[in-house]
Order: C-alpha cells, then sequence, then structure tokens
C-alpha cells in the first residue's frame, strides 16, 4: 500500500446540537460514531413533526452550541446554547423548548440521540401516535465530513467576489493541502484511506453534496447563492467528502494527513 502525505489539519469542527453553529477545537477524540459530541441534540418541530435543518430554517443559524467541558471526560459534560442577543440555555433545560419555540415562533422540542431501545411504554406510545420514534444519531449522511483548504481556495478563484468562509461547509475536518489548489482536491482521495495523526483512519470517501445551507447568513457571513450556485455550475453541487471511521483515535491540530491507496 502506498502512502504520501497531502495535508495537515488546519481546523477542527463539532456541532452539539444540528444546524445550529458549533465549536472550533484544538483536539477532538474520533469514535466510530465520528467526533465525540457531534450531532448530539436536535431540534424537533412540533406541527409537521420533522426534525429541523437549516437549510429550510436558516434561523438555527443564529443559535450557537458548545460543551461546556469535553463530553468524553464524564457523563455531567453539558451543552449550552447562546441566544440570539444574548443569554443562554441548555437542550436539557425544563424550559428550553418554551425559550426556542418563542425564538423560532414555532411548537418545537429538543431530543437527543439515542442508542438504547426504546421502553415498553415508550414503543406503545409510538405506536398510537402519541411519540417519535428516537434517533439514533442526526447525520444527513456519514459521521465525518472533511474539506480541503485547497478546494475552497480554487472556488474563490471561480467566483472572486464571495467569502467561501469554512465556515459555511460545516466540516469536522479540514486539511490544508498548502498549494494544492487547483481544483476539488477531495475527488483524489475518494479511492484512498486517509490516515491522521498516529491511530485515526478515514474511510468510505464519497462526495459531499450542498445545499442552501452553504448560502445563509450567520456571524458575519452575508446571505450569497453564489456559495452554492459556483459549487453546482463547476462540480454538481459536491464540495468535500463524506466518510466513516475506520480506526478511532485523538486528533489535532497540525496533525499530519497521509492518504494511503
Amino acid at each position: 500500500m502506498g502512502r504520501r502525505q497531502i495535508g495537515t489539519v488546519a481546523a477542527l469542527w463539532r456541532y452539539p446540537v444540528k444546524s445550529m453553529r458549533g465549536e472550533s477545537l484544538d483536539e477532538a477524540w474520533v469514535t466510530e460514531r465520528g467526533i465525540a459530541g457531534d450531532r448530539v441534540w436536535a431540534v424537533r418541530e412540533l406541527q409537521h413533526g420533522g426534525i429541523m435543518s437549516a437549510r429550510t430554517f436558516p434561523f438555527l443559524l443564529e443559535l450557537r452550541a458548545y460543551w461546556e467541558r469535553d463530553p468524553v471526560s464524564g457523563q455531567d459534560a453539558r451543552i449550552k446554547i447562546d441566544l440570539p442577543g444574548g443569554g443562554e440555555i441548555r437542550p436539557d433545560d425544563p424550559e428550553a423548548p418554551t425559550v426556542l419555540s418563542n425564538i423560532l415562533h414555532r411548537r418545537v422540542t429538543l431530543e437527543r440521540v439515542r442508542v438504547e431501545r426504546p421502553s415498553e411504554a415508550e414503543l406503545k406510545a409510538i405506536m398510537r401516535g402519541e411519540a417519535y420514534p428516537p434517533h439514533r444519531d442526526f447525520f444527513d449522511e456519514e459521521v465525518m465530513h472533511l474539506v480541503a483548504t485547497g478546494t475552497l481556495e480554487f472556488m474563490r478563484t471561480l467566483q472572486p467576489g464571495s467569502d467561501f468562509d469554512p465556515r459555511r461547509f460545516r466540516a469536522n475536518v479540514y486539511i490544508d493541502t498548502g498549494r494544492e489548489a487547483d481544483g476539488f482536491i477531495e475527488d483524489r482521495w475518494l479511492d484512498g484511506i486517509l490516515q491522521i495523526g498516529d491511530h485515526v483512519q478515514i474511510i468510505g470517501m464519497r462526495p459531499a453534496i450542498r445545499c442552501a445551507m452553504t448560502t445563509h447568513p450567520q456571524a458575519g457571513l452575508p446571505h450569497d447563492v453564489n456559495i452554492l450556485r459556483t459549487a453546482w455550475q463547476f462540480h454538481q453541487a459536491y464540495v468535500g467528502v463524506f466518510a466513516a471511521v475506520g480506526a478511532p483515535g485523538r486528533i489535532r491540530l497540525n496533525d499530519p494527513v497521509f492518504l494511503a491507496s
């Protein structure tokens, strides 16, 4: 098996609540379910019953979620959500659904990922239509999402008037590919395995389709339809890759990243 270094870890991100803004990390524990603490909670809209996404509810990007302490360190680790205009709540606070319902102008509740089987009473409530089946994850595709800095640099040359800020793409890992910025770099990884640091392996990579979420305003970034339009025009709306975890471990900023094939 051949191996070559393709870059280093430029940034790490975790999104504790689906579709809210997340937190930048210096290091992260990668498990078979992705970065520990990622997409643990989500907001459910109660009129129609669906899990809310910022692609159709862009105001979710006005909210920022982060762990108060490392979720790997103990059961008492909790998430905070910063509210627009000040204030904060935690997803498990009893008043959190009411607070978010008032902000979002619709009835909502918050749900946490569950891996254990529902109780008999919960199953009966689900069968009667009085409760929703619990989610095992809140990922749209795979558990990891990676983007090359070279791809974003290339897109800037295609549309110089737009800001292809990494935050628009909501990846977990941004890989600094240095001077390699001559196309959609992740296409060159698809048949291989990424090795990050000493232990982590990223497998099963496939192109990540983009949506309107990339165009929505957030924290200093304006609304810009040209973000998605550029991806569509030059790469059928694919930017970055979704992937699975082949080997877990701790990764850190500036860790080397190798492509094995």
